[in-house]
């Protein structure tokens, strides 16, 4: 069954990539909504803002973004999409959150966003909780994997969610909460060429605490990429296709 989907992406430089193709692949579609830069796919010539409602799509998905979950009040799209993404958890619809959505989703149900120890970045191992062999994504994704990383938070302590995956330098790597929310911390949509175009906006800072950013980009991409891009269409044939 055809179904379109949301995708909202706080990050010009950050789009769903990987994650927007395997929608596409299983004959999907979706809205993409730029908050910072003011411009949506379905309305190119007059931003529409952030719907308050579902409405008629299928499922929602966040990406990532520089700002942290915990600056609502520089940036007021964040409170906006914690009150979507209830919406859609209300109404049993898909939602998906990456890295900095993961956070919101966080925020949105009470959980904590912190700061780690410092930068997680480039691909780190992942394993899977023994509750992710019981979960209807994850079931088949159970195991260790690799998981291409760009954060310096963290989230934890939230009701009610369902640790699916850890690793690294957080204990919550990926989490459910309820029956179709689910959180990634790391990047699955993530290609070569994505990860260079942030190493080129936001290297400054980021090779500074991670110098494999530039020194093990390409290789960490040769070992592990092929892997990921299959994590990635496999997740998202399950997550897509969620009762909703």
């Amino acid at each position: 069954m055809t179904r379109k989907f949301l995708v909202i992406i706080p990050e010009l430089a950050g789009p769903p990539a990987l994650i927007g193709e395997a929608l596409m692949e299983q004959g999907h579609s979706y809205d993409a909504i730029y908050p910072m830069d003011r411009f949506a796919s379905h309305a190119p010539l007059s931003y529409p803002g952030l719907p308050s409602e579902p409405g008629d799509y299928a499922g929602l998905v966040m990406m990532g973004g520089p700002m942290s979950a915990n600056d609502t009040a520089e940036h007021g799209f964040l409170e906006e999409s914690m009150s979507l993404i209830r919406s859609f958890g209300l109404a049993q619809r898909p939602v998906l959150g990456v890295c900095l959505g993961a956070q919101v989703i966080a925020r949105a149900y009470g959980g904590e966003v912190f700061r780690l120890g410092g930068l997680e970045a480039g691909y780190v191992g992942m394993r899977t909780t023994e509750e992710a062999a019981r979960d209807p994504v994850f079931a088949g994704l159970a195991g260790n994997f690799a998981a291409f990383h760009t954060h310096y938070e963290g989230v934890r302590n939230i009701p009610e969610a369902t640790v699916l995956a850890t690793g690294g330098k957080s204990a919550v790597q990926a989490y459910r909460i309820g029956a179709t929310t689910y959180g990634l911390q790391f990047h699955p949509e993530v290609t070569i060429d994505i990860a260079r175009d942030w190493v080129r906006k936001f290297g400054a800072v980021f090779c500074q605490d991670e110098p494999r950013l530039i020194t093990h980009l390409d290789r960490d991409f040769a070992a592990h990429f092929q892997a990921s891009a299959q994590w990635c269409r496999r997740f998202v044939r399950s997550w897509s296709n969620l009762p909703g």
